[in-house]
């Protein structure tokens, strides 16, 4: 028995059966994602990606069961934390993960990596809980003052959960609705928004790498012609960059610095030491004599990675961006 594999089997189908799995609608937590696969669902687009990952999902599902029983065993009548109320209203309908009364406000736990708190929330986290906010008033009549996003880092500690807290703004709801319901009206697929390679072929059910059937992604010759409105996107890119001119700043100043220590061994008058020792170069097989004594060069392949590339347009030859 491969127990890993009866593991991921049966975590996946557990989470099949589950009935929002199997809901056809568009919910809350769709609003802000990628445009086409949203087309996708709401067209009944036949899944051709049925492998696509789906533990860190799994895992998100199971902390929120966790938090909902912990509560109530905290609130058994429910009356300081209402959980998993469903909602509706026009056609949407959602379950709100905890709802406030005392505060007349909304909480939705999100699951997060660590080093991703900093860029946290996204646009898609906030439209969803202020259309959960939009639900419970107009379809359940309570009063909503504020909503509330709060992370849990899957890799952290208790030191790394953090809240972000805002008021209650029917208008951000509507534009995320409005949203919906233009991809709706469209007759063709919005373009594709996510990078096949590092998302589509792992994350989405519709990538179709043959591009008969489904979306086949951004492919990377294609990337800087697509505009990206995330703001979040926008200030990860652009710390990417500061922090990479940083680093090839100190390292031609630190080996500038290493020059100035060349023939210099002992202690500094303020207690730092400088000494030179001997490394051994680095050893390497010869191909040329392992083929010549098997006939063949035996290799072993490692686990792909991704690669990423973060540049300025401007170094990118001032390409035109369009949407």
């Amino acid at each position: 028995m491969n127990i890993i594999a009866e593991l991921i089997t049966a975590l996946r189908d557990k989470d099949a059966s589950r009935s929002r799995s199997l809901q056809p609608e568009i919910g809350p937590s769709e609003l802000g994602s990628c445009a086409r696969k949203v087309w996708y669902r709401l067209n009944s687009q036949p899944v051709t990606n049925a492998d696509d990952l789906k533990l860190s999902a799994i895992m998100g599902t199971a902390i929120h069961a966790a938090i909902e029983e912990a509560l109530r065993l905290r609130d058994p009548d429910g009356t300081t934390f209402e959980l998993e109320t469903e909602v509706a209203y026009n056609g949407m309908k959602a379950h709100v993960d905890c709802y406030i009364p005392e505060m007349a406000t909304i909480v939705d736990w999100k699951t997060v990596k660590q080093r991703t708190l900093s860029y946290f929330p996204s646009r898609q986290q906030v439209w969803q809980v202020q259309t959960y906010g939009y639900l419970m008033s107009k379809g359940a009549g309570r009063p909503v003052e504020n909503v509330a996003l709060v992370a849990i880092s899957r890799d952290g500690d208790e030191r790394d959960v953090i809240m972000h807290i805002e008021p209650y703004d029917e208008s951000v709801a509507l534009d995320a609705l409005l949203w919906l319901e233009n991809i709706r009206a469209s007759a063709e697929p919005p373009a594709p928004e996510k990078d096949a390679v590092s998302y589509c072929s792992n994350f989405c059910k519709y990538y179709d790498a043959s591009g008969e059937v489904g979306c086949v992604g951004i492919k990377k010759e294609n990337a800087p012609t697509v505009l990206i409105k995330e703001l979040s996107v926008a200030s990860a890119s652009s710390k990417y960059l500061q922090i990479d001119n940083e680093i090839k700043a100190l390292t031609a100043e630190k080996e500038a610095i290493r020059s100035a220590l060349e023939g210099y061994s002992g202690v500094t008058e303020e207690g730092v030491q400088i000494l030179w020792t001997s490394v051994a170069g680095r050893r390497t097989v010869d191909n040329a004599e392992v083929e010549k004594l098997l006939g063949f060069i035996p290799y072993k392949v490692g686990k792909e990675s991704m690669r990423l590339e973060v540049k300025s347009i401007n170094e990118l030859g001032g390409n035109d961006v369009s949407e």
